[in-house]
């Protein structure tokens, strides 16, 4: 009896940290971003963050403005791969700086899963592709 009770605690532990594992949320064109409450327009620039309930960003340079300004909330990122349209997590990304708009001179990120995808990208802007930590860095520093 002791065998099969602790095979099947071993089964439900299994079983729940399957169910625990967070998938992000779909953002659609519409939706508000969380830190800048501007309307998401491109969702392939988009980024989100689970935390209870969604927090979905512009772009990821808005979320990255947001995580370190408030550095005591923690919950899993997602960023948008631009060429695929699937979120994946930031730490596997490449970001290519970008201009959004060419009157006012924002800039933000794309997000791109693949390494070679991103500096093709990255040579058309005339940039480098850069890591999740640098845009961190660079969002402290602004």
């Amino acid at each position: 009896m002791s065998r099969t009770a602790g095979l099947c605690s071993i089964v439900i532990t299994v079983a729940a940290m399957a169910c625990a594992t967070i998938k992000p949320a779909k953002i659609t064109s519409g939706d508000q971003c969380f830190r800048c409450r501007r309307t998401i327009t491109d969702t392939n620039l988009a980024a989100e963050r689970v935390t209870g309930f969604v927090e979905k960003f512009r772009a990821p340079g808005c979320m990255a403005k947001y995580l370190v300004a408030h550095p005591d909330e923690a919950g899993p990122i997602f960023v948008t791969d631009f060429g695929t349209g699937k979120m994946i997590s930031p730490d596997q990304a490449f970001f290519v700086p970008i201009v959004l708009d060419a009157i006012t001179g924002e800039t933000d990120y794309r997000a791109y899963a693949l390494k070679v995808e991103a500096e093709q990208v990255a040579f058309v802007f005339h940039t480098v592709p850069l890591t999740w930590q640098t845009v961190l860095d660079r969002a402290r520093q602004s």
